[in-house]
């Protein structure tokens, strides 16, 4: 599987489908809020698994057993994307 991990700060304007190619590996996708990171990552991997740290329910889990990562992917067929939204609520993840 490859993944891509989001992380979000504070608001701006910029293209990013301008700035960023196609990217075939593991990757970080850092910057402020707003400026279109999600949209980008929907757009490129619109069939991506997404985990998004957000929801209580899979913080709640992922904080208790971090491991519990890894079985989310499992089933997962090689080649297809897994974005993490919000890693930097659970740095444990990066483990």
């Amino acid at each position: 599987w490859k993944s891509a991990v989001l992380i979000d700060g504070v608001r701006g304007n910029v293209q990013l489908s301008r700035l960023l190619p196609r990217i075939d590996s593991t990757f970080f996708l850092l910057g402020l809020r707003g400026v279109g990171k999600s949209t980008w990552v929907n757009n490129v991997v619109p069939d991506a698994l997404r985990i998004d740290l957000l929801d209580q329910r899979i913080f709640t889990e992922l904080a208790a057993a971090p491991e519990r990562l890894a079985l989310r992917f499992g089933g997962l067929l090689p080649g297809r994307w897994v974005v993490v939204d919000e890693i930097q609520k659970l740095p444990s993840l990066l483990n």
